[in-house]
């Protein structure tokens, strides 16, 4: 199939669903005068055997009611992406109470995006736009110019002084240092860290710099940013890596505004392989386009029952925003155990992921290189804490690197 017209052709989308009702619910989230062409199919992927291949690839979109528990048709969906090699977009629609773990499984097998049978149309509308769009971008997984798909990781926090900021300055050097980058072989990775935590961030202070106003500049802007006013606000660091610090001032949460996020994530994500964002633990409107277009989001905890109750409530929000987005939860100020307590196993049962990173409670070198302002992976590499924080940087590039080349 011929796609490489413009986005001024008609579409077409395939509805797969044994249910009548489900059809007709989707179909209208597409009227025809929008350049829409709408084809049903009401059976399962398993009936339609190898039919199926040959009728999905020629449409643009394919929406689906998906079942995790449901085997058979898993295996069948898996079957048929397996000899996907066009533009075809593949959206499946679950519960709204579908497991984290179930959710990552069928965004594992190769289905582009997984969302909640709630979602309305505008938001529909919106993901296919956007699925179509990427998919109709040429992209590179090495080139000479400006990243065209930097990563995204946003570090967040299940309450006050977990360690968001240790995080993320620490994974922003090792990112910016590491042998190797995610698009480029043998060059430093270009990293940015965005400090968003914007009443009470001080990554400046781990990073002894000082705020000049940047943010404070692009926020009591009338405008949006252009990409030479944004470039304008970031300060260089010495260690190879830029940070756009939180405000000295104390200013109102709402004094942000959501498609001004956007704005400046579309221009960073343009000019940078990674970009690291810290996170305020307020729950905010303009929160919502960042986790959008995370690559992953880190959850720095520890595991204390108020704290895995509170990360339980965050991903929950946070997996509202965005269904398939990969979180790694961070436990912070406690050493990998050799054996998991009870305890450990029912966290994991709580919030439905395995605990993989552990950073050791090692005072004397997290707080000297705080009072430094220097990051511990630079000053101590070799101490407990520094190999932990160096390991999480390499697990979370290796996994986005892998993520990128399955899909090139």
């Amino acid at each position: 199939m011929d796609r490489s017209s413009t986005s001024t052709r008609q579409r077409s989308i395939m509805i797969v669903s044994e249910s009548d009702s489900f059809a007709d619910v989707i179909s209208k989230a597409f009227p025809t005068e929008e350049n829409t062409k709408i084809t049903t199919k009401n059976e399962s992927f398993k009936a339609m055997n190898g039919h199926a291949v040959d009728l999905a690839f020629d449409h643009d979109v394919v929406i689906f009611e998906a079942d995790p528990d449901n085997r058979t048709e898993v295996q069948a969906i898996e079957t048929l992406l397996a000899h996907r090699a066009d533009g075809t977009v593949f959206l499946a629609m679950t519960d709204n109470d579908v497991s984290i773990v179930k959710a990552r499984q069928l965004r594992e097998i190769g289905i582009d995006e997984v969302l909640p049978i709630s979602i309305d149309s505008d938001g529909l509308r919106a993901v296919v736009e956007e699925q179509i769009g990427a998919r109709r971008t040429p992209q590179k997984e090495f080139h000479d110019g400006p990243s065209a798909h930097g990563q995204l990781f946003v570090v967040g926090q299940s309450r006050g002084g977990a360690g968001a900021t240790t995080v993320a300055t620490n994974l922003a050097y090792s990112l910016a240092n590491g042998p190797k980058s995610l698009f480029r072989k043998g060059e430093q990775s270009r990293v940015v860290l965005l400090d968003f935590d914007i009443q009470f961030g001080n990554s400046n202070v781990f990073l002894d710099l000082e705020d000049k106003g940047g943010f404070l500049q692009i926020i009591e802007a009338n405008e949006e940013p252009d990409d030479h006013f944004l470039m304008s606000t970031l300060q260089t660091h010495p260690l190879g890596f830029d940070v756009l610090c939180a405000p000295t001032p104390v200013i109102p949460l709402q004094s942000v505004r959501p498609d001004l996020i956007e704005n400046m994530l579309d221009l960073l994500r343009d000019r940078y392989d990674y970009i690291i964002v810290d996170l305020p633990r307020a729950i905010v409107d303009w929160v919502e386009p960042v986790l959008k277009r995370a690559a992953s989001l880190i959850l720095v905890t520890d595991i204390s029952v108020p704290c895995v109750r509170q990360s339980r409530r965050l991903i929950d929000f946070y997996r509202e925003t965005n269904v398939g987005l990969p979180i790694e939860v961070v436990v912070n100020r406690d050493r990998r155990p050799l054996i998991k307590s009870e305890h450990v196993r029912e966290v994991e049962n709580v919030l439905e992921t395995r605990l993989n990173h552990w950073l050791p409670d090692n005072t004397k070198v997290a707080r000297s290189a705080v009072d430094l302002g220097r990051p511990v992976v630079e000053m101590k590499p070799k101490s407990d804490l520094g190999k932990a924080l160096i390991n999480l940087g390499t697990a979370l590039s290796t996994q986005t690197s892998a993520k990128k080349s399955k899909k090139t």
